[in-house]
């Protein structure tokens, strides 16, 4: 396992009962959560595993196996630790199309195409597979995970390639905090916000303002049903930190089971015990910085 995957395999888990115990408290928020993210974030061009919006495939027999398909390649993805989604992606994030055809030869040929956030055209995966028309007809669930699985296996492959790391670093970079996408409500702002505090007080050095050899940390988060019924939801965060020239280094993940109620209420308490919990994995990475 090399130093990359160790590092993005690092997750922290927000605390069940001491977050579900500040859910209850609601009080004006203070001052230091009042500032969002600051500086012009609108430059950073990130790369793709910080966020991937998955399009619906064209080409498909079967009209229902659109959607399917792609939400079973965004799944695929997020195994290999890529921030994939079919519903809102990250607006600086990457577009997959993926397009179907049956070849002379009988195979099924997808071809999967990424975009940028500038829309120009970054990667191709031409992925062929022994599907006959008749099962392609009707789609089962298995034939598309079969599918998604070596696609993304195959993009996951390139994007390695293209990966590098060199050089030292002696000193912590600075961390610039950009936005929060994906909260519910005004969450995000006081997320950001939580989180800029949180890493003040971890000793992370920060800065207003984007700086060549310097990270800046995006966040995004992602909100499902749960296990536990209509009144609660899944919460996924992914802390992604990224280079100044848009290469991700690493990320942290944190999930829990909230009251639904929460996501429209007071955010305060709420952010602060998700900053606390991932800020010490934000130190953590920059500390195996290798600088380059």
């Amino acid at each position: 396992m090399n130093a990359k995957t160790s590092i993005d395999r690092l997750h922290y888990l927000i605390v069940a009962f001491g977050l579900l115990a500040l859910l209850g408290q609601c009080q004006p928020v203070p001052k230091p959560f009042a500032a969002a993210h600051k500086g012009d974030f609108s430059a950073i061009q990130i790369g793709p595993r910080a966020g991937i919006l998955v399009l619906p495939i064209t080409g498909t027999a079967e009209p229902d196996a659109s959607g399917r398909l792609a939400n079973a390649m965004a799944k695929a993805l997020r195994l290999h630790e890529v921030t994939a989604t079919t519903g809102k992606g990250h607006r600086r994030g990457h577009l997959l199309r993926g397009s179907t055809t049956m070849t002379s030869s009988g195979l099924l040929r997808l071809n999967w195409r990424l975009h940028n956030a500038a829309g120009e055209e970054i990667m191709t995966i031409v992925q062929e597979e022994p599907v006959t028309p008749i099962a392609w007809q009707q789609p089962n669930s298995d034939l598309l995970a079969r599918l998604a699985r070596n696609g993304a296996d195959a993009i996951d492959q390139r994007l390695r390639r293209e990966e590098r790391h060199q050089g030292r670093r002696i000193s912590l970079a600075t961390v610039s905090l950009g936005p929060v996408d994906g909260v519910p409500g005004q969450g995000g702002r006081h997320l950001a916000a939580a989180m800029q505090a949180a890493l003040a007080k971890a000793g992370v050095p920060l800065s207003e303002e984007t700086v060549d050899d310097g990270f800046v940390l995006l966040g995004s988060m992602r909100v499902t049903p749960s296990d536990g019924g209509v009144q609660f939801r899944e919460i996924q965060i992914v802390w992604h930190l990224i280079r100044a020239d848009g290469r991700e280094f690493g990320k942290i993940s944190q999930a829990n089971r909230i009251p639904a109620a929460q996501l429209k209420g007071n955010w305060r308490f709420l952010a602060q015990a998700i900053a606390r919990a991932g800020a010490p994995g934000v130190l953590d990475l920059l500390r195996r910085d290798p600088g380059g």
